[in-house]
């Protein structure tokens, strides 16, 4: 379950990524370019991506 969650959340991180690069019209030729909600969609995205990276690989507390 490990696994799936970190590949889940780098897949999110890039989707995100792309997503932004599209709204910011860095990335053109789709419906998205130049759109500035899929720039905050995006954002949103890698956010989400990196905390559940971070959630999945956190250090867990060890009980004495």
């Amino acid at each position: 379950m490990k696994i799936f969650k970190n590949i889940a959340g780098i897949f999110v991180i890039l989707l995100g990524g792309l997503w932004m690069l599209q709204g910011s019209n860095i990335i053109t030729g789709s419906p998205m370019s130049d759109n500035k909600e899929w720039l905050v969609i995006g954002a949103m995205l890698v956010i989400f991506g990196a905390v559940l990276l971070y959630m999945n690989n956190r250090p867990t507390a060890r009980l004495h």
